[in-house]
């Protein structure tokens, strides 16, 4: 027998060829998420036909295991439970309430709504609120006032808040209040299934789409489709779900719920999911996304009138002066010492002569140093307004640097203030070693960095600025050759490479005055258009005077991608 409704119904039979009247209750079985059993099979009168008696709390005859001492002993369906008691005689309660047996054989009485007592007997007062039930997947409590009656009615001030089960949120009343007038304040909430929306950093903009169902075609549609009539289509399992309703609080989304995603600039790019799904789990579907900084860009480098190429990653090391200079204290007098290699919004690379005591492996006070992003002039009266002058939080010496070979010249600089990306600002692109072919000996490199050694004093410097030229690669036994036949031994390790100026490219750079960086273009895993990577710091060169008679000795950056990607993150 099914039901369409989750009330308790009550069975009435006579005993074949008597007056007697029996009967027993049908209980109300629900699942643990409170969804009602409508279709509960039950003997009917059947259970009568041997016409036992109603005796003491048991029926006569033999005992059959549907009863036991009037307690009704249903057998609701795996995963679902309820039972009731079985009432044997007339109901002792009034005005159609029922009678609830527990096993010690006393009764209580559920009344309908407007009555109250033991039996049911009294008319509730107007005033009086019914009990407003809790939510579908959730559950009430009553959180002030007075509370509830026969935990069926309120008083007046009553309080009751609602909750969800979990993966469920409250839609609605968090709390209802029963009134003078007898009814509760608010409306009666709803828990829907919902989820929290992702938490995106202030790079992503996030973006809700309209609400639309995503398809998914399968064989079975594909049967239905060829195989039954259009009446039948009708009745295949095909049939959208229903429109979410309901208004949700701040921070949470209905059910297949789709957000797109996107970065706020241009000068990023998204990694994660570009959509993200609310699925039925509470949970999004894809990647949580976030977004970077694309590297190695070179639109928008020319500088001011053509005077030259910007480098958007190129990093100025300054070095506060100490002492005193020119018979006067300079306490705030800072000095361009190197220049180094954006590589993200809070790391640069530089070679670590630049920021340690010469020939020691004491590093100078981060109070002692400062990275400027975005500077072109080599007077610093010229910086434009658009230059960051940014403070560093750590200088990272790489473990195996040698002071006095300068093997392993490279360290980190930490920077305590986030780079703004911009157009004059960005990162460069790290290479590994499969990046480059095997012909990198024949790779045009660009050097970049501004002259060090400038003359304050001299007629060109106010219009001198960050300077730039090719190189090639020149064997390192070649490289030693060179520097023993004007008499300087040197080692070339396997951490350096050396270089001397390309004469078929433009220049305007001596390598040796700058401590700039090398770069190689060429395309990255991540775009197929070229990307500048860095691929070497200048570390050191006995060409004097720009002759390029002698080669200039780099410092190797493609080794330690590794180690500077663990001390970006």
């Amino acid at each position: 027998m099914c039901r369409e409704c989750c009330e308790y119904d009550q069975i009435e039979c006579v005993c074949p060829g008597k007056k007697e009247v029996v009967g027993y209750t049908i209980p109300c079985c629900r699942n643990e998420e409170n969804e009602c059993d409508s279709c509960l099979i039950h003997p009917g009168c059947t259970i009568f036909e041997n016409c036992k008696t109603c005796r003491n709390g048991s029926w006569g005859g033999t005992l059959d295991d549907f009863y036991v001492k009037g307690v009704y002993c249903a057998e609701c369906r795996a995963g679902w439970y309820g039972g009731d008691c079985m009432p044997c005689s007339s109901s002792p309660c009034f005005h159609d309430g029922t009678c609830l047996l527990d096993k010690t054989g006393s009764y209580k009485c559920a009344c309908l709504a407007g009555y109250t007592g033991q039996r049911c007997e009294n008319f509730l007062e107007e005033s009086n609120c019914s009990d407003p039930g809790g939510p579908v997947n959730g559950y009430k409590k009553v959180t002030g006032g007075p509370g509830l009656i026969n935990g069926r009615y309120a008083k007046i001030g009553t309080i009751v808040s609602f909750f969800c089960n979990n993966s469920y949120v409250l839609s609605g009343n968090e709390k209802r209040t029963c009134q003078q007038n007898g009814e509760w304040s608010g409306k009666q909430p709803i828990c829907l299934k919902a989820c929290r929306e992702p938490k995106i950093s202030d790079l992503v903009r996030r973006r809700v789409l309209p609400m639309q169902f995503q398809s998914r075609e399968t064989p079975l549609h594909q049967l239905y489709s060829a195989s039954l009539s259009k009446q039948k289509l009708q009745g295949a399992p095909t049939k959208k779900p229903a429109l979410p309703f309901g208004d949700l609080p701040p921070g949470f989304q209905h059910l297949h719920t789709q957000l797109q995603y996107e970065c706020i600039s241009p000068f990023y790019r998204r990694l994660g999911s570009s959509r993200r799904t609310c699925l039925r789990t509470g949970k999004w579907s894809g990647r949580a996304p976030s977004c970077v900084p694309i590297c190695g860009k070179t639109e928008n480098i020319t500088g001011p009138k053509s005077q030259g190429l910007r480098w958007p990653w190129q990093a100025a090391i300054y070095r506060r002066a100490s002492g005193v200079h020119g018979g006067s204290p300079h306490k705030d007098t800072w000095f361009l010492v190197c220049s180094g290699a954006l590589v993200n919004e809070r790391t640069a690379v530089v070679a670590a002569h630049c920021v340690t005591d010469l020939g020691r492996v004491t590093m100078i006070k981060t109070a002692d140093l400062k990275v400027v992003l975005g500077k072109f002039y080599r007077d610093d009266d010229r910086d434009e307004k658009t230059i960051q002058s940014l403070r560093i939080s750590a200088v990272i010496l790489h473990p195996n640097y040698d002071p006095i070979l300068l093997d392993t010249d490279i360290a980190i600089l930490k920077l305590l203030d986030k780079a703004r990306i911009s157009t004059r600002i960005q990162p460069i692109c790290l290479a590994a070693p499969r990046d480059l072919s095997a012909s990198f000996q024949e790779s045009r490199i660009t050097v970049a960095g501004w002259n060090v050694l400038a003359d304050a004093r001299s007629p060109g410097f106010k219009n001198d600025t960050l300077r730039s030229g090719a190189v090639r690669v020149v064997d390192s036994l070649l490289c030693e050759e060179q520097h023993e036949e004007h008499g300087i031994p040197v080692s070339v390790t396997d951490n350096m490479f050396c270089a001397n100026r390309d004469p078929a490219a433009p220049s305007d750079i001596c390598p040796a005055e700058t401590g700039g960086i090398a770069a190689v273009s060429f395309p990255g895993r991540a775009s197929p258009e070229p990307r500048w990577h860095l691929v070497g710091l200048v570390s050191w060169s006995y060409d004097k005077t720009c002759s390029h008679s002698l080669s200039t000795a780099f410092s190797k950056v493609l080794p330690f991608k590794d180690w500077i990607e663990r001390n970006m993150k």
